[in-house]
């Protein structure tokens, strides 16, 4: 059976010295960057796909416990990163322009 892909929304930042700066914000500090935008996209699948694999196994471990999973705040985290993520653009005294939120497809279930 071929694996399910899953959406994530990324936001693409142009870098003022060249390349691309991106983050996921539904997995806080899942951040990449890449000399191009389909680079940079790519590069962000690559580190999404990462941190799920990460987080399966760190899932089946607290299962094993009886603990809580991780991220049981996911929009409250969402939020923050946004918030994070803005107030730098502010302080930096950077424009939005060039900032642009993009859908990334992965693929999930793979990751054993």
């Amino acid at each position: 059976m071929p694996a399910k892909a899953r959406e994530f929304t990324v936001i693409l930042e142009r870098e003022a010295d060249g390349g691309y700066s991106v983050h996921c914000p539904a997995l806080p500090g899942c951040v990449s960057q890449g000399d191009d935008r389909e680079s940079a996209l790519e590069n962000i699948r690559e580190a999404i796909g990462l941190v799920l694999q990460t987080l399966a196994k760190e899932i089946e471990t607290i299962s094993e416990k009886g603990s809580k999973p991780p991220y049981q705040d996911t929009p409250g985290l969402i939020a923050e990163e946004m918030r994070q993520i803005l107030k730098g653009r502010d302080e930096d005294e950077l424009t939005y322009a060039g900032v642009s939120l993009e859908q990334v497809e992965v693929p999930v279930g793979t990751y054993e």
